[in-house]
């Protein structure tokens, strides 16, 4: 069940991610985590410490 989860979780991120960019007007590369603060990523899990990190 766990994993079920965190494939939902995974697939819901990616879509937020996606949405936020079309509607900002940015072309970000598969494989590439950028947040609004302008942090660049090529880890996902780096993405997720730093989101934790900076703006929980």
């Amino acid at each position: 069940m766990s994993r079920l989860l965190r494939r939902v979780r995974r697939v819901y991120e990616l879509h937020c991610a996606r949405e936020d960019a079309r509607v900002r007007g940015i072309v970000v590369p598969l494989g590439v985590w950028v947040c609004n603060c302008e942090h660049v990523s090529l880890d996902r899990l780096a993405f997720v410490r730093h989101l934790g990190e900076v703006h929980a």
